[in-house]
C-alpha cells in the first residue's frame, strides 16, 4: 500500500494498542488490586502517544516515508512495549506476546533485512525480560493463575483483531492496486488499437484520394452532358446526390489528413450547442436521405467545446440507430435537453437491441458487426 497509507495504519494500530494498554493498567491497579509502578507505565504510554501525534502530523507531508522511517516507527513500538513489560512483570506478563502484531506488520511492509532486524531485536528484548523486570506481587497463587489466563485471553483477542484488521486492509489495498493496473493495461491496449486504426485510416485516406477525384471528374462531365443530351437529363437529381456524397467524402478525408495538434486546437473553440447540433443532424440526413429521423430541440442556449469529438460519437450512435431501424422502417428520435449545468443528447431507435453477451465488450474492443459496419465505432 502507499507509504502514507501505511503510516496511517500504524497510527491507528498504535491508538488501539495504547487504549488497550491503558485499560489493562487501570483495571489491574484499581479493579484487580495489583500494585503497579504507575508513574513509569503512564510516562511510557504518554511518550508513545506524543510520538504517535508527531507521526500523524508527519503523514501530511508530501514526501513519502522511507523503509528506514517505517522501521523506526515499529522499533519505537517494540521499545515502548518492552518498557511497559519491564515495569509489569517482564516475561511473566501475559501480554508479552504482544510483540507479534508489530512483527507481523514489519514482515508485511518492510524489506526482509529490516524485518529480520526487528525480529532479532524483539527476541533480545524478550530474552532480557526473562531476567530483568519489576515483579508483580500477587499473594494468592490461584488468583495469580486466573489473572494470567485472563490476560492471555485478552492479549490473544487484541492481537488477533489487530493482525486480522491489518491483513484485511493490506489485501484490500493489493486488490485495488491490481484493479488499477488492469485498468491501465486495458487503456494502454485500447490506445494501441486506436493508434493502429489511425494509421490504417491515414493510409486509406491517401489511397482513396485518387479514385474519389476520378469519380468527381466523371460526375462533373456527366452533369455537363445533361445540358446537351436529353437522355441524361432524367438523371440530374441522381447526379446532384452523387456530387453531394462526394463532397462529404472529401470533407471526411480532409479531416483525416489534418494534423492532430491542429485538430485539437480547432476543437477547443466553444460553439453554440443547439445550432451545432441542428447543422450536424442536417448533414447526417444528407448522408442518409432514406432514413426517418425526428429531431426535437428544447429552447435555451448552451455552448460546447470539443464538438469534433462529440460529433464523432454522435455519428456512430446515429449510424447504429439507422442500421437497427432499417429492418422495421422505424423512426430514429434525436433530442437535446438543456439542464442547469449539463446538456443531454438522446438517440433512440426501435431496433431489436444488443445481445447481453456483447454489451460488456462494446466500447473496449472491436466486435463482429452484423449490420455491415466494422464493429469499432463505440470503441473509437
Amino acid at each position: 500500500m502507499p507509504q502514507h497509507e501505511t503510516l496511517r495504519t500504524i497510527v491507528v494500530m498504535r491508538v488501539v494498542a495504547l487504549g488497550g494498554q491503558l485499560l489493562v493498567v487501570v483495571a489491574a491497579q484499581y479493579w484487580l488490586g495489583i500494585n503497579l509502578a504507575l508513574m513509569p507505565l503512564f510516562g511510557t504510554m504518554l511518550c508513545l502517544a506524543a510520538f504517535n501525534g508527531w507521526t500523524w502530523r508527519r503523514m501530511h507531508r508530501v514526501d513519502p516515508a522511507s523503509h528506514h522511517e517505517l522501521f523506526l516507527q515499529l522499533l519505537m513500538d517494540v521499545l515502548a512495549l518492552s518498557a511497559l513489560l519491564y515495569f509489569s512483570g517482564g516475561a511473566t506478563n501475559p501480554f508479552v506476546s504482544f510483540y507479534l502484531p508489530a512483527l507481523a506488520v514489519a514482515a508485511a511492509i518492510l524489506p526482509p533485512l529490516h524485518a529480520v532486524a526487528l525480529a532479532v531485536f524483539s527476541i533480545v528484548c524478550y530474552s532480557l525480560l526473562t531476567s530483568f523486570y519489576v515483579p508483580l506481587h500477587i499473594a494468592d497463587p490461584d488468583r495469580a493463575v486466573t489473572y494470567h489466563l485472563s490476560g492471555m485471553w485478552a492479549n490473544f483477542a487484541l492481537s488477533a483483531g489487530l493482525i486480522t484488521w491489518f491483513v484485511a486492509r493490506m489485501s484490500g489495498a493489493l486488490r485495488a492496486r491490481d484493479a488499477q493496473l488492469t485498468q491501465a493495461r486495458e487503456h494502454h491496449m485500447q490506445g494501441e488499437r486506436i493508434i493502429a486504426l489511425g494509421t490504417q485510416a491515414a493510409s486509406a485516406a491517401h489511397e482513396m484520394g485518387t479514385p474519389l477525384a476520378t469519380v468527381a471528374l466523371i460526375t462533373d462531365e456527366l452533369r455537363h452532358e445533361t445540358k446537351y443530351n436529353p437522355a441524361l437529363a432524367a438523371y440530374s437529381a441522381d447526379l446532384q446526390t452523387i456530387e453531394a456524397q462526394i463532397a462529404l467524402c472529401k470533407t471526411a478525408l480532409a479531416k483525416m489528413g489534418m494534423q492532430v495538434g491542429a485538430m485539437a486546437e480547432i476543437d477547443t473553440d466553444a460553439v453554440d450547442l443547439p445550432e451545432w447540433l441542428t447543422q450536424f443532424v442536417a448533414q447526417w440526413r444528407l448522408c442518409h436521405p432514406t432514413a426517418r429521423l425526428q429531431f426535437t430541440l428544447t429552447p435555451g442556449t448552451c455552448r460546447i467545446v470539443h464538438s469534433h469529438a462529440v460529433g464523432q460519437m454522435l455519428q456512430t450512435l446515429l449510424d447504429n440507430a439507422r442500421y437497427a431501424s432499417a429492418a422495421g422502417d422505424t423512426t430514429i428520435h434525436v433530442s437535446l435537453v438543456l439542464q442547469a449545468r449539463a446538456a443531454l443528447i438522446q438517440v433512440t431507435d426501435a431496433g431489436t437491441g444488443i445481445a447481453p453477451a456483447l454489451l460488456n465488450r462494446l466500447g473496449y474492443e472491436a466486435v463482429q458487426s452484423t449490420s455491415g459496419g466494422k464493429g469499432i465505432g463505440l470503441m473509437l
